[in-house]
């Protein structure tokens, strides 16, 4: 035997409860519209009401206000004290940046590529036409290359002066 399902299926339950919402029911004679069709509706006519509602809310809210656009338009400047120390950090990191730019533009010993190779050498001949064509250079090329290189190589490190002299092994063996 086969149980005998107690309280109607989901389509009678369904129809009951739409009946309750009292869906908007056609004018027409005829059968009615799938359920999932007056659900569609009955969702789309709430959403409508809602917008409605909630839209003459805010023009009554805009209406009692009495706050005028001037009023509104007038705010005091906030505190620019903080900004000083926000553009003291951008710059540093762009001269961060500037010198790393300059870090990569130096390339180690190894190429990888032919391509590379081609590229680092046609970057070089425009920088050695540049100095050719300098006018410092025309006039006098050992001063113009030693000022380069002061400018651009490193300071050499001061000469350490002479401390204490520590104990030196000194090697027992006479040397002939």
């Amino acid at each position: 035997m086969v149980k005998r399902k107690i309280g109607g299926g989901k389509r009678y339950k369904a129809a009951a409860k739409g009946q309750a919402h009292a869906l908007p029911q056609p004018d027409k004679e005829g059968p009615a519209p799938p359920l999932h069709v007056q659900k569609k509706l009955a969702r789309k006519v709430n959403f409508l009401a809602k917008v409605s509602d909630t839209a003459s809310k805010l023009t009554l809210n805009k209406l009692s206000s009495g706050v005028s656009k001037k009023s509104k338009r007038k705010k005091s400047l906030p505190d620019l004290s903080s900004l000083g120390a926000a553009l003291e950090e951008e710059e540093r990191r762009a001269s961060e940046r500037a010198s790393d730019a300059v870090k990569r533009r130096q390339r180690g010993t190894a190429v990888k590529s032919a391509k590379e190779r081609q590229y680092i050498l046609k970057e070089e001949s425009k920088r050695l036409q540049q100095v050719l064509h300098h006018k410092l250079y025309r006039e006098d090329p050992v001063a113009a290359i030693t000022n380069h290189l002061r400018r651009t190589l490193p300071p050499t490190p001061p000469a350490k002066p002479p401390g204490p002299k520590t104990a030196q092994h000194v090697s027992t063996s006479k040397r002939s």
